[in-house]
């Protein structure tokens, strides 16, 4: 997600078997034989592109950087994840392709009806952990994603936007579900921005209403809402209290912020013991970094170790700074920890995790696939506070 894309770098990338497919479609650069073509020595067609219309051209240089965007390890699992959802795997099939272009592009063309649930996972999953705002339901209400609540959702949030800061008169949301989460993406209409642009051979400055984009993740099993939205706390906590009424039927009242607390006490003892199943894949669980705060200052000290061969290595480097420093003296504010999982047994290897916890209510885990599995080692272990 955070490659920066340019035409000539997708040419390059671009398998040129799917590039044929795709200029054949729409009719255009059918005299290149591609197969004769390496897939490096990209030139003359990139130039043969370049000399196209300008609309469109446009057009596809907008379905390129889709397919770009998309050509990663997380773009992949969105597409996964979504076609899971339609009751096809296609993993093994995927997994028949090259790299990660070639997946992307070869879904882009086969499977579009995938396409924009995918690219909006995709953003989702790119968005940092402590950009999301969350809080909990006293209930696991099911969420409503028929027509006539999604129409509905929209107008509260147009009228919402519109009243209190001008903006919003028009906005659509889409629902997906991924897995055992929904997913609810809103675009309000932002403030019209001027748009100094060229269009064709002309300079022009033109008005333009885009959207901003507001997230919800509802988890029914955990009757817990995500946000995702730029703006202040107060109105998070509006726009959070019209998607409860709207779609969970909750008042006020019936959900709270999340107030739980991370349990870091229990790592301050050396040889901590990890709590998991033994099919849970993971291996071993380790300490490798503390951030500890002075309890009679601001002052904060971080230490790090490598526990690969000695798991106890942070500890006995916090017990050499205890000699100047009482350990009483010491609260930990954040913890680093590696988990390792069971040898691949095709390949042998160790894979691992790294992720940090912060006090209080910070976790850079997510909540699919194997950090899911984390997080029940982590509430079994009684670090993370278990769902209310």
């Amino acid at each position: 997600m955070s490659r920066q894309y340019s035409p000539r770098s997708f040419f390059r990338h671009a398998p040129n078997a799917m590039l044929k497919r795709y200029f054949a479609k729409h009719g255009v650069l059918t005299e290149y034989d591609f197969g004769a073509i390496t897939e490096t020595k990209i030139e003359p067609i990139y130039q043969a592109w370049l000399s196209l219309p300008d609309t469109q051209r446009g057009e596809m240089e907008r379905d390129f950087k889709a397919i770009d965007a998309l050509a990663c390890e997380g773009g992949v699992k969105a597409i996964i994840d979504e076609a899971e959802w339609h009751d096809e795997n296609l993993a093994d099939i995927l997994s028949e392709h090259g790299d990660f272009h070639t997946k992307a592009f070869w879904v882009f063309l086969e499977r579009p009806k995938y396409w924009p649930a995918a690219s909006a996972f995709c953003r989702a999953d790119a968005i940092s952990n402590s950009q999301w705002n969350e809080c909990r339901t006293i209930n696991n209400s099911a969420a409503q994603v028929d027509d006539a609540s999604i129409r509905n959702l929209e107008k509260v949030l147009s009228h919402y936007f519109h009243n209190k800061e001008g903006r919003g008169r028009n906005c659509t949301v889409e629902p997906y579900r991924r897995g055992k989460l929904d997913y609810f993406f809103a675009y309000p209409e932002d403030y019209a921005h001027a748009s100094i642009e060229w269009e064709g051979p002309t300079f022009k400055r033109s008005a333009r209403h885009p959207a901003f984009e507001i997230i919800f993740v509802y988890s029914q099993d955990e009757g817990k809402i995500s946000l995702y939205m730029k703006g202040n706390r107060d109105t998070k906590k509006e726009v959070r209290a019209l998607f409860a009424d709207t779609i969970l039927g909750l008042e006020l009242g019936e959900f709270v912020e999340d107030d739980r607390v991370y349990a870091l006490a229990p790592l301050q003892s050396s040889n901590p013991q990890f709590k998991f199943s033994p099919d849970s894949g993971i291996q071993s669980v380790a300490i490798k970094k503390f951030r500890l705060a002075l309890n009679s200052t601001k002052e904060r000290i971080t230490l790090e170790a490598n526990p690969a061969h000695n798991p106890n290595a942070i500890y006995e480097l916090r017990d050499k700074l205890c000699t100047h420093i009482p350990l009483s003296q010491l609260t930990i504010t954040q913890v680093g920890i590696l988990v390792t999982y069971v040898p691949d047994p095709e390949t042998g290897r160790n894979s691992t995790r790294s992720f940090d916890i912060n006090w209080p209510n910070s976790c850079s885990l997510r909540h699919d696939g194997k950090d899911a599995i984390i997080r029940k080692m982590l509430i079994a272990s009684d670090i993370e506070p278990r769902t209310r």
